[in-house]
């Protein structure tokens, strides 16, 4: 019995015990709920507040134009105005792209040039220029000829191209080319493809165009420069089609023919368009002129340089042993004199001797990026300045001053060819507005204050004019050949 009672009571302590700790453990897990809950509360105010912060940033940026100053710059809209927009942006006095055409360029090669063009990184060649000088390239490659096209041997096929040969379904080198087109080494579209060839058989189809679109709308790579390429065979070109003359091949935007393509390829966001018109002139007061299509539609032409004419034939100077009579201290300093744009055609990947220049033009590029260190000429990629020249040539803006200060609204590009649109910041880079006193001038995009980190405050140039300006872009010496 005495043992009996022994062990009832030891079973009932150990109940109590169970009891407490099972108390114990209910009341530390209500204290961590309640810890958890609190703090939940605490992140949630402390985004609202930082929301709210934001938000009161947001407002207060505005609520520094005041509405008196709104409904002037409203009320100016059609006003008429001194003409303030300096020609270039500051300091320079006239802009220059080198368009290359992608003719027979692999990818070894294109890395390699582009390493001495674009960059700062020490090159077998001296260190990079650091220049913004684009590239084209395209998707296809169905010329039959036995040229090779490096110093290995390797024949066409081996060129850069997004596909294999023409088979959509066989991808080639379409990440780099996705990689060096988001990084601004590719902005421009050779056509579809090097469709040229010896046997005049014509190896291009709408449904080519179709799958590259569709390459193009997955990758993000959307170029919108287009450049026409090659002989008769190249029945993708367009924009210059003469039943009468050598271009009566050019079917690409014509709506009856089962080649016709530029119903997407304008969808799609081709702007420009070399229309494979050449030329011996070297600047131009303005590089774009306005093309209109077999298809009823619109799009911007451009000019560029691609020869000389000796004696009435045409001395083509577009490849690169050619590159220091194209560009010479003489022509540069007529470009700055008279204040112009020049696109200088070439073919930087062309050829099977490995890297391209010779001493002499590497002598010619180094001259070229003296002229723009020194801010006379503005060297950019093909893109940039026809983007540039468009929107200089198109900004509508309005001006009104107001208790002693400026105030400059960009309302729109009113653009003739391509419809009127509200720009983004880049659509706008490098436009610069003769002012008196920059420091107490206030830029707008859409009534909306354009950030300080984007103005750009200049003192007097060569005009004796002082002026302000959205900043161009930041000059960019990556090596992108160890990103990809």
């Amino acid at each position: 019995m005495i043992e009996h009672s022994r062990a009832w009571h030891r079973a009932i302590r150990r109940r109590r015990r169970s009891r407490i700790t099972l108390i114990a453990f209910t009341f530390l897990l209500l204290l961590i709920c309640l810890i958890m809950f609190k703090h939940t509360e605490k992140m949630t105010s402390s985004k609202a507040i930082a929301n709210t912060t934001t938000n009161t940033t947001t407002q207060s940026l505005t609520s520094k134009i005041p509405d008196a100053v709104k409904n002037a710059l409203q009320g100016a809209i059609l006003a008429k105005h001194p003409d303030l927009l300096r020609k270039f942006p500051y300091p320079f006095n006239a802009m220059l792209a080198i368009s290359s055409d992608a003719d027979m360029t692999t990818l070894e090669e294109f890395e390699e040039y582009h390493r001495f063009l674009n960059t700062k990184e020490q090159t077998p060649y001296g260190e990079g220029l650091g220049l913004d000088i684009g590239d084209s390239t395209w998707f296809y490659i169905a010329n039959d000829t036995s040229e090779k096209v490096d110093k290995d041997g390797h024949s066409v096929d081996y060129s850069m191209s997004y596909f294999q040969g023409v088979d959509p379904q066989k991808l080639k080198d379409s990440k780099k080319i996705v990689h060096y087109f988001k990084v601004g080494w590719i902005d421009s579209l050779h056509t579809f493809g090097d469709f040229s060839r010896n046997d005049h058989l014509i190896k291009f189809t709408r449904s080519l165009a179709v799958a590259a679109w569709d390459a193009m709308n997955q990758s993000g790579f959307k170029p919108e420069v287009w450049i026409n390429h090659g002989s008769e065979t190249n029945v993708q070109n367009f924009g210059v089609y003469n039943s009468h003359t050598l271009f009566k091949y050019q079917q690409g935007d014509n709506p009856k023919s089962p080649y016709y393509h530029t119903d997407l390829t304008l969808k799609n966001g081709i702007r420009y368009v070399w229309n494979s018109m050449g030329g011996n002139q070297f600047s131009y007061d303005d590089p774009l002129f306005p093309l209109h299509l077999r298809d009823g539609q619109n799009v911007w032409g451009f000019y560029r340089y691609t020869n000389e004419l000796n004696k009435g034939k045409i001395d083509w100077t577009w490849e690169t042993q050619f590159i220091s009579r194209q560009i010479t201290k003489t022509r540069l300093d007529q470009l700055v004199q008279e204040g112009k744009y020049s696109v200088v055609t070439q073919h930087l990947g062309k050829g099977s001797n490995g890297f391209p220049f010779t001493k002499e033009g590497i002598q010619t590029l180094h001259l070229l990026k003296t002229y723009n260190d020194e801010g006379k000429i503005l060297v950019a990629r093909t893109s940039r300045l026809l983007d540039y020249a468009r929107s200089h040539k198109y900004v509508h803006y309005s001006v009104v001053q107001l208790d002693g200060k400026t105030y400059i609204n960009i309302n729109s590009i009113d653009d003739l060819v391509l419809g009127s649109t509200v720009p983004s910041i880049d659509d706008i880079r490098g436009l610069t507005f003769y002012v008196n006193d920059p420091s107490n001038t206030c830029l707008l995009l859409n009534l909306n204050p354009i950030s300080t980190d984007e103005i750009q405050y200049n003192s007097q140039d060569g005009n004796g004019k002082k002026s302000i300006e959205i900043k161009w872009y930041k000059p960019d010496y990556t090596d992108y050949t160890k990103e990809v």
